[in-house]
């Protein structure tokens, strides 16, 4: 997953543990319906989350 990210010119994400469920929630979704909306959600709060950390370290 995080390869793919990087690839596409995004930075590296860590699923939390307490987050695990709604990861194989999507993941599931996925895999039975097609349905990539919980996997864009859950991977677009972490990746602007990363990215909002990147720009306050700058900031600093």
């Amino acid at each position: 997953m995080n390869l793919e990210l990087m690839k596409a010119g995004y930075p590296p994400i860590d699923i939390k543990f307490t987050d695990r469920i709604s990861y194989y929630n999507a993941f599931d979704k996925y895999y039975v319906k097609h349905n990539l909306d919980a996997m864009e959600k859950l991977f677009a709060g972490y990746v602007n989350a990363r990215l909002d950390s990147y720009l306050m370290m700058l900031e600093e």
